[in-house]
């Protein structure tokens, strides 16, 4: 989504825009009663999964609980390498954007699409309060990941490779070619898919960036002055908290979807999931996002250095295609691709999506 920086010098200047929003904010409950409903939450969610054999499951890192989309391999792929799904930082959005995709996907291997720190808040996750816990970006969320791969995706892979039976010839099948997972990272979460690939060669064996920044944009650092300033903006109690509450409402999120995100208008699924998950809870990592803290360094050295075949997809519709071309260019193992779309192709075009993935051996 669009940064709230910009976005805000415009809806500023609308006259009506208090008067607006005594009409468009919804009653938001208190942290207090999120913690009270979380239980039932994550009951909720487990039905509604389920029903197309999304689990949601909970794994702890430090000192938060977090959540997880978890969708078992179909029958005879239960050995084949696993895919992880880092989902875009936005207003409303967690794990669930990756719901489309993974219903998408029938003859899959097992998937997991995580809910980074501070998101996830309707599915039960800790929320993130940066006055008594302090994260690094996208370092605190790549390690979060992290935990994830290396304490639950990894050991299930490994142990399915032990499973195997002997062959009539008295030696196991050899497993899929590789021995690490495939991570797929949304927009501007780029930086945490890059840096995930670096930090684990052993463990992933590709990366697939979906509308990403440009290269200028992910190899550029952001002056430091700036993003303090972005920062304290949204952090602001008066101007972030009102740009929030405006901003928070099925109207506009649609309005945004439909100018930014999709190529077609959005669907009303899109809607309700957004709806569910802007909530008070859920603002502390949208606000970090939103203000750059991820671009605060370049990912060019990470890039480069990670050994990693990487697979760059725009939308037909993304302006942006051709300031992409310097991926390729500049990087040994990568390829660019387009499919239909705008700039959310995981939800707008997830059946030639999940083509891609299929072609990387997946």
């Amino acid at each position: 989504m669009c940064r709230l920086v910009f976005i805000i010098g415009l809806l500023l200047h609308i006259g009506s825009t208090l008067a607006f929003l005594q009409g468009c904010i919804r009653g938001k409950s208190q942290l207090v009663a999120i913690w009270q409903q979380q239980a039932t939450a994550l009951q909720n969610d487990v039905s509604k999964a389920s029903n197309s054999n999304i689990q949601l499951q909970r794994y702890t890192h430090k000192s938060f609980n977090l959540t997880y989309l978890y969708k078992e391999a179909a029958p005879g792929r239960e050995k084949d390498r696993p895919i992880v799904l880092i989902h875009p930082v936005g207003i409303g959005l967690s794990s669930w954007f990756w719901k489309r995709l993974m219903d998408s996907y029938e003859d899959n291997p097992p998937i997991y699409a995580p809910d980074l720190i501070g998101c996830g808040i309707d599915h039960g996750a800790d929320a993130w309060d940066p006055d008594t816990i302090g994260l690094f970006f996208p370092l605190s969320w790549v390690e979060g990941v992290e935990t994830l791969i290396n304490e639950i995706v990894i050991p299930e892979y490994r142990e399915s490779q032990m499973l195997q039976l002997p062959s009539m010839f008295g030696f196991n099948r050899q497993p899929n070619q590789g021995n690490g997972c495939l991570v797929i990272a949304q927009g501007g979460l780029a930086p945490v898919g890059i840096m995930l690939a670096k930090r684990n060669p052993s463990t992933i064996s590709n990366l697939m960036l979906t509308s990403p920044p440009t290269y200028e944009d992910v190899t550029t650092a952001v002056p430091t002055a700036e993003l303090q300033r972005n920062y304290d903006f949204l952090r602001s109690p008066i101007f972030g908290n009102i740009a929030f509450k405006l901003l928070e409402s099925r109207g506009l999120i649609k309005f945004f979807s439909n100018q930014f995100l999709f190529r077609e208008e959005c669907d009303e699924g899109w809607l309700d999931e957004t709806e569910r998950e802007s909530v008070v809870a859920a603002r502390t990592p949208v606000q970090a996002f939103n203000a750059g803290l991820l671009q605060h360094r370049s990912f060019e050295e990470d890039l480069k250095e990670s050994l990693q075949p990487k697979l760059i997809v725009s939308g037909e519709g993304d302006k942006r295609a051709v300031d992409r071309q310097p991926y390729k260019e500049e990087l040994d193992t990568c390829s660019l691709v387009t499919i239909p779309g705008l700039n959310v192709l995981p939800w707008e075009s997830s059946n030639a999506l999940v083509d891609l993935i299929k072609e990387l051996g997946y």
